[in-house]
This record gives C-alpha cells, structure tokens and sequence, in this order.
C-alpha cells in the first residue's frame, strides 16, 4: 500500500492516471490492448508526446534500449549513440511506484560495451522537462536490482567501468524530484538545460558525472570516483543541504577535474576517514572563488581546498536562491607596464584591492558605475604575479589574475658573436650579451643541415651533445637574445662542421631541450617526430594535424608531475635512428608519468595504447617492444604484452598481463639479449587496497634475432587528461 504522505502527493497525478486522455498518458508493462490513452513501454507511449503532456508510468522495468540486441550501436552525425531521442516542448514524467526505485527506466549500454561512442540513454529536446519519483539507470557496469520482482533483476554488463549515459535536455529548464540516477562514469543525470534542479534526489557516479549548471537540494551522492564534475559553468552548481558519500579508497577527493565556481550550503560529507584531502580541484586558477557555509567533513567543520586557501570564501550568512557567484569582466590578464591598461567591471557595488604585498605594482583608479581602471607601475626588473579582489558587501568575492610586467627593454647587445667550440664530446655555443645583471632568457636553437634537433624550453640550450652520425655534417646554432626585460631581439647564427665526433654506446636524454616541432624526415642519428595512425587503430575514427606539434615539453598534472615530453595530438610518435651497422643486444629503459591516476592510462578502450619498441628499423617499422594498452576488462588497470612488429603489422608475442602499475613514477624497462626478449614495469606508487591484480610486470618471448638499433615510442592514446609524460629515456646497445 502507498503511505500516506505519499499517497496525499500522488491524488492529483492517481486520478489523472485512472482517466487518462491525451494530455495525462500511460505507461504500463501490465495493460492490456487497446486501452485508451495506455501504451506498453516507453517506445508506444513516445509518438504521443505532445506539448504540455504528463506521462504517468506504473511501476517496473522499462528498457529504453533493448539490452539483449547484440548489435553496436553507433552514433550520428559525429554524436554519441542515443536510446531515445525525444522530441517536446513541454513535458512531465511521473513515477506512480510507493517510491522511486518502482519504476525504472533503464538502458545497459557504454563506450565499447554495445557501443561505439559515449551511449546515452536519452536525448531530450523539450523547453521544459519535469521529472519526479523514478529512476532512470543505466545499468552497464552497476547491477539492477528490482525488488518488486526480482525476476526483472539484471547483472551489470561488464565490470570494467566505461562511459555510459543517462541523458541530455536541450532547453530552458529541467527540474527532477525524487529521482534515482543510476550510472558510473559520464553519469549525465540529464545535463545540458539552461536551468537545473533537483531536489530529493539520489546520484551513483565516478568522474566527470554530474550537471555542473545546476542546483541540487537535500540530495544524495554515492561517489565512487575522484572528481564528480568535469567543470562547472557560468554561476556554477549549487549544493544546498546535502549528503557526499566516498565509497572509494581515494585519499584525495575534488569536486572539480576542471577548477570552476561550486558552492556548499550546510552540507554533509561522509569519508571513510578524517585524513582525506578535500578540495574544489587539484589544480586551481588563482582567480577561482568557492563558496561554503556550515561543512562537516565526517560530522565535524571542515573548510575545503586547505592547500590553496584563497579560492575558498566561508559565508557566515546567505539565503538567495542562486549560487552566490560575483561575476566580473575579466579573470585573467598580462599587462606591461609602461603600455597597457585593464578595464574591470562588476553587476554589483565592490571594492577592489591588491593582494598584500603588491600594492605598489597597480594603481586603481574608479571610473564610477562599478569600475575600475588598472594601470601596471611594476618598476622592478621581475614580473609580478598576483590577484586583484573585488569585495562585495554581502561576502562575495572575485578576483582577476593579473601577469604585471615591468617596461620592456630594448633586447641585449652581442658582446661578442657567438661561435661554437668543440670540446671532443659536445658542441658549446660561446656568446656573452650585455645582459646589466639580468637573467639570459634566450631562445637557441641547434640544426644538423637546417634540419632541427635541440631547442631551449626552460634555460637557454647552450651545448650540443655529438653522436657518431654528425660526423661530416653542418652544425649550426641560432640564438635570438632575450632577458627577463626585453623582448626578442635580432637572431645570430654560428656553424662547425663536423670532422670527427664519438661513438656512442648509449643513448640519455630527459627531454628538456627535445625539439618538439613537426620532424619527419628519418636519418641517422635523428629523432624523427611526427604522429602516424596505425592500421590497428582503424576502426576508430581519429586524425591529427600536420601544422601543429605532435608533442610539447611542459609541466604535468593530475598524475604527471613535474616537467617532461607529452604527447599533444592522438597518434603521436618518437623514433631515433642510429647509424647503419649491425646491433646485437639492446637495452631500453623510459621513466613515464601517466596523467591518470587511477591506473587505467588511456582515455578509453578504443584502441588507445603506447607500444615502446627497441631493436627497431625505422624505416620498415619491423622490431620488437612493449604495448601498454587499455582495454574493457579493468576500470583501474592496463594490459601489458610483448609484439613484433613486422612491416608496420604487429603480432603479440605474449599473453596479455593486467595489472595496476601503470601509475605516476613508472619505470618500464626491455631488453633484448640474445635470443630473448623481456619487459619488466614497476611503480613508486603504492598498490590501491581495493585490487587483487599484480602491481609489476615481468615478460619474456623467446624471438628471432635482427641487426637493428632504432627505437620507437607510438601513441594512440586522446590527450590532455589522458596523456603520458615522458621524463627520461636511456638506450644502450651492446658494444
């Protein structure tokens, strides 16, 4: 029987479900034909959405996509696969169970699980959708439990957890209430409305889940990821009178994996311990500005993002009902002293002010009508790097980051031109700039016959380390001078040609001066750096483009740390060709971070792998290495396996290996000796608790020896989250 209370709630919706016409329809997996107005399943009952309609659904299990067609779907015109896609102006589905999780609507799809592409259970094109009293699940890596008739239970289709939606509202407004949603990754509890909100509702999600425009009241959250919003936008998402439940081992939780506004009103967060780390996101701009009132982390005050206190505002009073965000005109600028200005404005009455300490490097000027003019007078030699805030008289605040640099100097003078010295091991370029005491910020670049090889990122690249194949030929280097005041000057160029140069067993490099521009051309002694699409990966739609850097040398994040090589398009690719002779026994060892941290290294199960080859004709591309490669068996682990590469075409040596080492300070080292091949992979980073699989990996192929000696690194992996940094390589061959 319905309680009570409920039952009071459900009367005017009962006695429209009891009467049915076409503005108040039925869904009903028990009705019989031909009932007016009563439709079977959701796919009867869909024609008859028209504007302004209320759908009324019984209690039971209702597939949206038919979980026992065996067929992939795909998806169209460059968008995910759909379930549903429903087409009306205003819409009202009402659940008519005792509670939410009687009526269920439900899909058991995900990327590579029955799907090419992130499956989404519904695509909602209505200006107004009001949902209440339901659950809408999908069922791909979560058991559904019914149990109202638990012969409609069904189990998870894979425990690997992948990409699978519930929905998307292109339109003005959703509002869902009582309502159950039910994913893992990619959750998407019908995102996309201009306005959002829910109240009463329960969410089960990992990362990038949740609606990031909108309002969530006395809800729930089960979080079984790190971060439950990819970002945030606009005036962010509000919380108000929530429950956060960790049900995961992460000691580290965000709200955000992209830092934007999110705000916390007398909410509750359940941790399985108090030393968990709880913060807005890991990495954020120093303009960001949270907000939070009466936050308990395990039933005691906690104020969130302790490591960067300045993004966090503790509101001692606020009733509104929007998220209390001060929007400003501009979050970030560079200004240069001397020749700029900035124009600040704001909605609201502020007072704005420099961060302590940099008084002296603005001057604030009021323009009236809630703005203010900034004018940089940074007059020392370094650039200053601060915020200006803007205070709002109700305890709001925003912040602008501003890059303030002090007038610019003419570029220094060549004290004497640059010429290159030859100490027997290495070029060095001797210059020396009028530099008056300042840093030497120049930018040198070196070049074997105009081809490019070595460039500065951090210092400038003053040396040249030779190997056998410079001999004979034309080294030149390029300096444009530069200090920490000036721009770039005019460039200066030195050459040495190369009469004889050493052999070399071995082969180190931690990347900090890799010349990352495109560089195709194979010859000996080069680096070729270009980005090739494997015929493995085919079947997965992808491409890159040849005008920019396939790479880039820059700081890491999330499981990256520090500086290093990263890939900067899918299909980026490294090889180094030695000088032509005949190679026996080779060893290979590379130091990598892998962006994520959960083991899992690639964005997806798409074909997304690095292979890292040694023993290697660059021309042919036939060798031997290593694929690292994620697959739809684990959520939080790769496969390891040893390939031969033939022509291109590549054969796995070995069985695949699952294991979870594929983490930040990764050590992956093969040899090949004699007629034996092997691979050994280890890890600083301890092994999560929650996993039985192995944490090392150890390899071995008994194979067919060759005479190459060049090396290969290709991946297919997506980029910026889920890349991985290179930080340092060492080759040796057998003398």
């Amino acid at each position: 029987m319905l309680s009570s209370f409920l039952l009071g709630a459900l009367m005017p919706f009962l006695a429209h479900a009891q009467n049915p016409d076409s503005l108040h329809i039925v869904v009903d997996g028990t009705a019989t034909a031909n009932t007016p107005h009563t439709y079977r399943t959701f796919q009867e009952a869909s024609p008859y959405f028209t504007d302004g309609v209320t759908v009324y659904i019984r209690p039971g299990v209702y597939w949206i996509d038919n979980p026992d067609d065996a067929s992939v779907k795909v998806g169209e015109k460059g968008r995910e696969p759909f379930g549903m896609v429903i087409q009306c102006p205003r819409l009202r589905l009402i659940g008519l169970g005792q509670q939410p999780q009687d009526v269920v609507l439900a899909s058991q799809r995900g990327q590579t699980q029955g799907a090419i592409g992130n499956f989404t259970m519904f695509d909602f094109w209505c200006d107004s959708l009001y949902v209440e009293n339901l659950t809408m699940g999908n069922y791909c890596n979560v058991d559904l439990v019914y149990p109202l008739n638990p012969r409609l239970n069904r189990p998870k289709r894979s425990n690997a957890i992948t990409q699978a939606h519930i929905g998307y509202v292109h339109g003005n407004s959703l509002v869902a209430k009582k309502v159950r949603f039910i994913s893992r990754l990619n959750l998407n509890p019908l995102n996309g409305a201009r306005h959002s909100y829910y109240e009463d509702c329960h969410f089960e999600c990992t990362d990038d889940a949740l609606n990031g425009t909108a309002t969530y009241r006395h809800c729930d959250f089960d979080l079984y990821g790190q971060k439950p919003f990819w970002s945030t936008f606009g005036s962010g998402a509000m919380f108000i009178d929530c429950d956060f439940f960790v049900k995961g081992s992460n000691r580290e939780m965000y709200f955000c994996k992209q830092g934007s506004p999110v705000t916390v009103i007398d909410c509750r967060y359940h941790a399985p311990s108090d030393s968990i780390n709880l913060g807005w996101t890991a990495y954020p701009q120093p303009w960001l500005r949270c907000y939070q009132k009466n936050f308990l982390l395990n039933g005691k005050p906690y104020v969130i993002g302790k490591e960067h206190p300045k993004n966090t505002v503790v509101l001692t009073d606020y009733h509104g009902p929007m998220p209390p965000f001060l929007p400003v005109s501009c979050h970030e600028a560079t200004l240069l002293t001397g020749q700029d200005t900035l124009l600040l404005m704001a909605p609201d009455s502020v007072t704005w002010k420099a961060e302590p300490g940099f008084e002296q490097t603005v001057s604030l000027r009021s323009t009236g009508n809630d703005k203010v003019m900034v004018i940089p007078t940074n007059d020392s030699d370094e650039t200053a790097d601060f915020c200006l805030i803007a205070d709002a008289t109700d305890g709001r605040q925003a912040a602008c980051h501003l890059i303030v640099k002090p007038a610019q100097l003419p570029a220094p003078d060549f004290m004497h031109a640059p010429r290159i010295v030859f100490d027997g091991q290495q070029l060095l370029l001797d210059y020396a700039l009028d530099l008056q005491g300042r840093r030497d910020e120049s930018l040198i670049t070196w070049y074997r016959d105009e081809i490019p090889v070595v460039t500065s990122h951090i210092t400038p690249s003053r040396t040249y380390l030779l190997n056998e194949a410079d001999k004979h030929h034309l080294i030149s280097a390029v300096i444009t001078p530069k200090h920490q005041r000036s721009n770039y000057g005019q460039p200066a160029s030195a050459t040495f040609k190369v009469k004889k140069s050493p052999k070399r067993h071995s082969l180190s490099t931690d990347f900090h001066d890799f010349y990352c521009g495109w560089q195709p051309i194979i010859a000996e002694g080069l680096w070729t750096v270009d980005g090739y699409k494997p015929e493995d990966t085919a079947e997965f739609p992808w491409s890159f483009d040849r005008t920019k850097p396939m790479w880039e040398y820059g700081k890491g994040f999330n499981g990256a740390v520090g500086m290093g090589l990263l890939e900067a398009q899918r299909g980026a690719r490294l090889m180094f060709t030695p000088t032509k002779q005949s190679y026996g026994d080779m060893s290979l060892t590379l130091h990598v971070d892998p962006t994520k941290t959960a083991g899992q290294g690639f964005g997806s199960a798409t074909g997304q792998y690095m292979d890292i080859c040694l023993k290697f004709d660059t021309q042919t591309l036939t060798g031997y290495g290593l694929r690292i490669i994620r697959t739809t068996k684990h959520a939080k682990a790769v496969d390891f396996y040893l390939v031969k590469y033939d022509h291109g075409q590549v054969t796995p040596l070995t069985e695949p290996v699952s294991a979870t080492c594929y983490r930040t300070n990764c050590t992956i080292s093969i040899d090949f000796i004699g007629k034996k091949l092997t691979a050994h992979v280890e890890t600083a980073t301890p092994q999560p608790a929650d996993s039985s699989l192995p944490h090392r990996v150890d390899l071995t192929a008994e194979v067919a020896p060759n005479n190459y000696g060049g090396i290969h690194i290709q991946h297919t992996g997506s980029c910026g989250e889920s890349t991985t940094m290179l930080h340092h390589l060492q080759a040796k061959w057998g003398k």
